[in-house]
């Protein structure tokens, strides 16, 4: 809607999770160095916690840019499944994947899922054994099984994915397992139940809301992948503000910065200033009692911008944007 009015080439806050605008604050830094070191290293088990909207989905994509197009990865977001349904889904992807990579003349999908509908557990199991030890004789990296919202996983489930690690190279394990997950994960895997699993853990990665100074540039950081001419899109008094309504978290950063470029488009405003980033936080925001819920933003009027002088794109600018400390 604004992107032509503020001279940039996409959406600087989409609610997709694309690697471009990844931003790489201390803790991301950390959590990505640390998650890229245990795949590489198969270190077999691994955990990604954060709070709602820090980043995890972000992040992992990232992560997946950077690892060996050879090694096979299976992502599940569903995750009220039981242990049968874990197993289906498990080899469906690696099936899908090997007739990929084979190059198979039709659907490699087709009818796999009917076909694994049909076998018991044991048989799933050990189709599953079959495939991770034929991945392995091939010299090819383990498979990664990526696991989001783990921590809605029963613990009959959970044990069934440590049992499915239990397969081990003289080196390696044959499966390498990230669950990612909201804080509830971590009191999850503290029931004594799961403390077999809990001490294969090798890496643990803890994501962490952004500060002041990251909040600022990543707001820079992602107008200027959007090549935004101009750095002064945002006073430093309004990301101060949206900073301190969001508690820190990225995505409700993008929800406030989007919904506030949304508003100075109706307005004709070429800058988006404290007073209105506050209106935009009081419209888009109600405060809880713990943290900050969404409802629904009023709309806002832009009728007869089009036809206005402020409707006109500012010329594009001359050579590359600045630096992202710029935002103010």
């Amino acid at each position: 809607m604004y992107e032509r009015f503020f001279g940039l080439a996409c959406n600087p806050f989409g609610m997709t999770p694309d690697p471009r605008f990844h931003f790489a604050s201390a803790s991301h830094r950390e959590a990505l160095a640390a998650l890229a070191y245990a795949v590489n290293e198969r270190r077999g088990f691994m955990t990604l916690v954060g709070e709602v909207g820090t980043g995890k989905t972000t992040l992992i994509n990232t992560l997946l840019e950077q690892l060996d197009r050879a090694m096979v990865t299976i992502q599940m977001s569903h995750t009220t499944v039981d242990r049968e349904e874990l197993l289906r889904v498990i080899l469906h992807q690696l099936h899908v994947a090997q007739g990929l990579r084979v190059g198979a003349g039709r659907d490699p999908g087709a009818g796999e899922a009917a076909r694994l509908a049909e076998l018991s557990r044991i048989e799933l199991v050990n189709e599953f054994n079959s495939f991770v030890t034929g991945q392995f004789m091939a010299h090819r990296p383990p498979p990664l099984l990526i696991i989001d919202e783990a921590q809605n996983l029963s613990v009959k489930v959970l044990e069934e994915v440590r049992l499915l690690t239990n397969l081990e190279g003289p080196h390696q394990k044959l499966l390498q397992v990230l669950l990612a997950g909201q804080p509830e994960l971590e009191a999850h895997l503290l029931k004594p139940e799961l403390r077999q699993l809990r001490q294969r853990i090798a890496v643990n990665a803890l994501l962490e809301p952004l500060t002041l100074d990251d909040a600022i540039e990543y707001i820079g950081h992602r107008l200027q992948v959007a090549g935004c001419p101009r750095q002064e899109l945002f006073r430093r008094a309004a990301v101060e503000a949206i900073w301190s309504a969001s508690e820190g978290f990225p995505r409700t950063i993008n929800v406030l910065c989007d919904q506030a470029l949304v508003a100075a488009f109706a307005l004709g405003m070429r800058q988006v200033d404290a007073t209105l980033a506050q209106e935009v936080i009081e419209d888009v925001l109600c405060l809880g009692s713990e943290k900050l819920r969404f409802r629904k933003p009023k709309p806002y009027v832009v009728s007869n911008i089009e036809t206005g002088p402020a409707a006109k794109a500012p010329a594009p600018a001359v050579g590359p944007p600045k630096k992202p400390g710029g935002v103010r």
